[in-house]
């Protein structure tokens, strides 16, 4: 919070002032120190978002993004089939593949470098959320317990701070703007820091152009730009393939 340094130049004018003063302190207060509820929270997100009816209706989205890593381009593909609880993640660059995380059937498997890994059940109840477009609306389905932790300031931002504990114990907290509800950040201690910046129209739904991500294994945060989201498509199975 900002400290005004007010100059007392009379008696009058400074008890005027203080009175004003303590008034807008109190104002303040009572915004920040109200009965928020998860619900209210996640119901504003969800109409910022696009509404509850537009938002029902996706059954998946794919996303597409680019970002440079010391000069070279990765282009990163994520389809989510929230309708068949299915994941890939994957980075290519020069159009030769990087990573892969494909779940499916209560499974998971992580490609890297050329080294395979099974997630295990912890890493899956972490990442089952992944599987959900808009999770917010699938939070006793997932197992989460969800908690209202105040207002934070996120880039200049009031925002709402809501606090995750998935069924392994992992927390996770989301950070929703105060003004618009639309979604500011995620951050865990095990996955690091993900802000979502300049919000874009597609199909009626609001999606970020743009995400930050930073962790503890990277040198600097990486910027990915958004370059192409499609919602509702037919889906190739073989794409989901370990």
């Amino acid at each position: 919070m900002k400290k005004a340094m007010i100059a007392l130049v009379a008696s009058l004018m400074m008890n005027g002032v203080d009175v004003q003063a303590n008034e807008a302190v109190e104002k303040k207060n009572l915004i920040v120190t109200q009965e928020v509820t998860v619900k209210q929270v996640v119901d504003k997100y969800i109409e910022a978002a696009g509404g509850i009816d537009k938002v029902k209706a996706i059954n998946n989205m794919e996303m597409n993004m680019e970002t440079e890593i010391q000069g070279m381009t990765l282009v990163i593909k994520a389809v989510t089939d929230q309708e068949n609880h299915r994941l890939l993640n994957l980075t290519k660059m020069n159009g030769n593949q990087v990573a892969k995380t494909v779940i499916k059937d209560n499974k998971g498997k992580v490609v890297s470098m050329g080294q395979e890994q099974d997630l295990t059940e912890d890493q899956l109840n972490s990442m089952k959320s992944q599987t959900f477009v808009f999770p917010e609306l699938f939070y006793e389905e997932l197992g989460y317990e969800v908690s209202y932790g105040g207002t934070e300031e996120v880039a200049g931002e009031s925002a709402h701070k809501l606090l995750l504990k998935d069924a392994s114990g992992v927390e996770t907290s989301e950070f929703y703007s105060v003004e618009s509800g639309l979604k500011l950040k995620t951050e865990s201690e095990a996955a690091g820091t993900v802000s979502y910046k300049d919000y874009m129209e597609v199909d009626g739904i609001m999606v970020p152009s743009k995400m930050v991500i930073a962790n503890s294994m990277m040198p600097a945060p990486m910027e990915a730009k958004i370059t192409s989201v499609v919602f509702n498509q037919e889906l190739d199975s073989t794409i989901f393939e370990f």
